[in-house]
């Protein structure tokens, strides 16, 4: 069979990869052409039509000016797919590009593929009425939260859950890595992966933090794949006891008593390694971040864990609630080990792990897959 992916980021380039592998597995006669990166040109043994760095902007109006660029690349796509003539396409995530470029374009060019969309757009914290394009383009879904099943379903689209990739690197990390490890007095700060994320939560955490050096903790940084060493050292001034670990953010999770996460896919990784955390995300710092989501998203939480669990189970300090002594009044009671606080989030892990399922998720949307385009 012949597959199209698209994938737009380094995060849809990864997931996309592993479903390369296991659409290997299952289908041995299995040919590839994809917009992505390294990791999907691993995995297919091809080169990608088109780098998905190619079309990387952030914001607005980064956007806005780079549309030249962007439309050149997607005409490119749609060259591409007339020429492989696949039998399915698979849009990872990416939704601007896929709905403009590849959805419309595969329906009425290529009435015959099935368009099959792996890791949904997030339709259910903002944009929803995007949901009537999914509905009129896409012949079915592969939704990796466990709600979002509910959430399409009910709005006409046709899904299957099929787990979530961060099942798949933690499994894959426990193979590597099977040795027992101890909690001891371990705190670790993921201030996220862009350096205007650093900027804007990294000093609030440090600061939060510091004074836990004083009374034996070791507080470390977990350093961001793409980032440097120089890109958090401006920050440190004064912070000399905190120390920076790269290429092990599972191992520095696993062994911690609690984490500063800053909200994304990293809070739901903390929690599948059943680590307490506090969420902090201070994009712009003002009540006015904090006003905006609560008034323009449709959703009460910002962070995975407490969206799956549909309550708030760990604290979410965003703007203005995130700073030094709202922090510290969370790190007291969730650093104490038998703390009703620190019991309750640990209990919620429990609930976290059991709601995502401990079956990874590329081989079983590859056989979800599989089944939908044979039928």
């Amino acid at each position: 069979m012949r597959y199209f992916l698209v994938a737009g980021e380094a995060s849809g380039d990864l997931h996309a990869s592993a479903l390369i592998r296991a659409l290997r597995q299952e289908d041995p006669e299995a040919s590839f052409a994809f917009m992505g990166g390294e990791r999907m040109q691993e995995a297919s043994g091809t080169a990608p039509i088109a780098h998905y760095s190619s079309v990387a902007f952030m914001g607005i109006i980064d956007v806005v000016k780079n549309l030249g660029t962007i439309t050149k690349v997607g005409k490119a796509v749609q060259r591409a797919l007339l020429a492989f003539r696949p039998d399915v396409v698979i849009p990872v995530d990416f939704a601007d590009f896929n709905l403009r470029f590849i959805l419309p374009f595969t329906r009425e060019k290529l009435p015959e593929t099935k368009i099959i969309y792996y890791i949904l757009p997030k339709l259910w914290a903002w944009r929803s009425g995007r949901i009537r394009k999914l509905r009129q383009y896409i012949h079915h879904g592969l939704c990796i939260l466990p709600f979002e099943e509910e959430y399409f379903a009910s709005r006409g689209l046709p899904v299957t859950y099929v787990g979530n990739p961060c099942t798949d690197a933690h499994l894959t990390y426990l193979g590597q890595h099977p040795e027992e490890v101890e909690r001891t007095s371990l705190v670790t700060l993921i201030p996220g992966s862009r350096r205007g994320e650093l900027k804007s939560n990294l000093p609030t955490m440090l600061a939060a933090t510091a004074p836990l050096l004083e009374r034996g903790y070791e507080v470390t940084i977990a350093g961001a794949p793409g980032l440097r060493q120089e890109d958090y050292t401006p920050y440190l001034k004064g912070y000399e006891g905190v120390a920076i670990t790269f290429g092990d953010t599972y191992g520095l999770m696993r062994r911690s008593l609690l984490s500063l996460v800053t909200s994304g896919t990293a809070t739901l990784e903390t929690g599948l390694w059943r680590t307490p955390m506090i969420v902090c995300y201070r994009m712009g710092g003002s009540r006015v971040v904090r006003l905006g989501f609560e008034r323009l998203f449709s959703v009460r939480f910002f962070s995975l864990v407490n969206l799956i669990l549909d309550r708030e189970a760990v604290p979410e300090l965003l703007g203005d609630r995130m700073n030094s002594r709202e922090i510290a009044e969370h790190i007291t009671p969730l650093l104490a080990l038998s703390s009703s606080e620190r019991e309750a989030q640990l209990r919620a892990m429990d609930a976290l792990c059991h709601q995502v399922g401990t079956e990874p998720a590329a081989p079983r949307a590859a056989r979800t897959l599989l089944a939908l385009v044979r039928s």
